[in-house]
């Protein structure tokens, strides 16, 4: 629909205008533009414009503005409208505060002035610039100030990234937003406390991954009890910048829950008291383009806040999700033993399948098998092939898992075992002096580093030298933090055993009154179970296994008892 006129000003009907033109006026302001003004500046760039085309008697057909939008992009609301009017022929004459005002691409801009505007005899005029397309001799030096205005852009692009790495590496929360579960604290944006409500909810996801179920799962008992999303909670909470999430979506959207909510709050290690920044960065100024940088990339400082969730509890469920596939339906058992089952030989995951065992007659029987396929991928991992029925491994963990449970109830045996355990320690001595070492040596690689990446950010350093300095000392890094992980390893081993076995007692004791195994239980208690060669007797339907060796690898004391 034909434009009815510009009202916010008298040139449409004034005297002594230029009646060929009709006139654009366009304003645009966004965080590109550092600190020279707020949005206010819009009001500003109008009135500037108008008093131009009231100077010069240029008859205004609208005004156009993009208030937060990088010159960047062109994908901006109003500007695009200003091209339809140009390309409908509304518009001959369009008039901005300078060429960054129309776009900071040097590319796109001169294609828009020279091309664009130009096939539909469009003029352009840049009032500060003094650039103005129907007077060659102010106009010929607009291709090299769109240039200046990219490499502004350029320029600020680097010194960003630059700052927003220096933030990362000084181990603060910079995010704007919190993940659900926290809060900003009170006097300061970079600390992050518990939000208790919201916390309840993220303790209890992290406890049915524990006790074995899905995201989906997860997702769908969560949307059936109505639970806000955390999205819909921030919003009720009164935080800005959720609302869209539920846009026209109606009131039950609030409470539905996604498999991919719930995937993104179990993978986030802001959870288990650690602070994870860059974990995504522009990749090109231009286009805005966001790339996710590979986690060994990612810079991360453990303990900045306080957990929601234990560390150990949070890399069980890293460990469960790697290997958790979805309960197929033919399985005549409930699979508990979902991701503990490992070949003793090969070191190898146990693949649970079902299998037809011929019985007495001409009838068959589905038995649920464990077996490891090594053996027929590669005869020289495992040499035999190696199984055992699910009933069979059900059976003897149970048995194992009430004796160590009855154990534990005996205050004199668990002190045995610590005094026991304390013979075995390690010379801690020189663990301690390497651990030392290595941490120091750390402590400076990390410094040399930073101050590597603001020489280069400063030019004092190419882009080569920087690259070629820079993998050698990551590589003396991943080196120290391998060798540091053994030593911590040793150490522990050496050190808390009472600890551990403690944290072990406290959870064993918990199910104690248990009288069937859950798959909760297992991963509460049990960090693997490793299966030795079957020793059998017999031939085909008549061979039986007599004895097979089953090693339980408990969690927290990393050992069997």
């Amino acid at each position: 629909m034909e434009q009815q006129g510009y009202t916010n000003n008298n040139l449409i009907n004034g005297a002594g205008l230029a009646p060929s033109y009709s006139t654009a006026i366009y304003a645009r302001f966004s965080k590109d533009d550092g600190n020279i003004g707020d949005s206010s500046s819009i009001e500003t760039q109008r009135l500037m414009l108008e008093r131009y085309c009231r100077d010069n008697g240029y008859r205004i057909y609208d005004f156009y503005k993009d208030d937060g939008y990088s010159g960047l992009s062109f994908d901006r609301p109003d500007f695009q409208r200003l091209l339809k009017d140009v390309e409908a022929g509304k518009v001959n004459l369009v008039i901005t505060k300078d060429q960054s005002r129309l776009g900071r691409d040097y590319i796109m801009t001169g294609y828009i002035t020279e091309v664009v505007f130009g096939d539909k005899n469009v003029r352009y005029i840049a009032i500060n610039d003094g650039a103005d397309t129907a007077n060659p001799a102010n106009s010929d030096f607009m291709p090299f100030r769109n240039i200046i205005n990219n490499l502004y852009s350029k320029d600020l692009s680097r010194k960003v990234k630059s700052a927003k790495r220096q933030r990362a590496l000084s181990g603060k929360y910079g995010r704007p937003n919190v993940p659900y579960g926290y809060k900003k604290a009170p006097n300061s944006n970079s600390q992050l406390v518990i939000d208790e409500e919201a916390a309840e909810v993220v303790k209890r996801i992290f406890r049915m991954s524990l006790e074995g179920s899905g995201t989906f799962a997860i997702g769908k008992a969560l949307t059936n009890e109505r639970i806000l999303t955390p999205a819909a909670y921030k919003t009720k909470a009164g935080l800005n910048g959720f609302e869209h999430v539920n846009r026209g979506k109606g009131e039950e959207y609030f409470y539905t829950w996604k498999f991919a909510t719930i995937k993104n709050i179990l993978h986030d290690r802001t959870y288990a008291g650690d602070t994870v920044s860059l974990k995504f960065e522009t990749v090109n100024y231009r286009t805005r383009k966001v790339a996710a940088v590979p986690k060994d990339k990612r810079i991360v400082f453990k303990d900045t806040h306080e957990p929601i969730v234990s560390r150990d509890d949070f890399e069980r469920v890293q460990q469960l999700i790697e290997v958790r596939h979805r309960k197929q339906k033919r399985y005549n058992v409930e699979n508990v033993f979902r991701g503990l089952v490992f070949c003793a030989a090969c070191g190898k995951r146990m693949n649970v399948n079902n299998c037809n065992m011929k019985a007495a007659g001409k009838t068959w029987v589905l038995r649920t098998i464990y077996r490891c396929a090594t053996h027929y991928i590669n005869s020289l991992d495992c040499e035999r092939y190696n199984y055992i029925y699910y009933n069979d491994l059900y059976e003897q963990i149970l048995e194992s898992v009430k004796g160590i449970m009855e154990l534990m109830k005996d205050d004199e045996a668990v002190l045995e075992l610590t005094q026991r355990k304390s013979t075995e320690k390690t010379d801690r001595k020189m663990l301690l002096a390497e651990k030392a070492k290595s941490e120091k040596r750390l402590g400076g690689l990390t410094a040399i580093i930073r101050k590597l990446y603001e020489d280069y950010s400063a030019g004092a350093l190419t882009e080569k030298n920087y690259l070629g300095l820079l993998q050698g000392y990551q590589a003396e890094q991943k080196t120290l933090d391998e060798r540091l992980a053994v030593v911590n390893a040793d150490l522990a081993k050496s050190d808390d055993y009472g600890d551990r076995l403690n944290k072990l007692k406290s959870l064993a004791l918990s199910y104690s009154e248990c009288k069937a195994l859950t798959a909760e239980m297992l991963n509460q208690l049990i960090e693997r179970i490793e299966i030795g060669y079957p020793e059998t007797t017999g031939n085909g339907k008549n061979r039986k296994v007599i004895r097979q060796e089953i090693n339980i690898i408990y969690r927290f004391i990393n050992t069997n008892i």
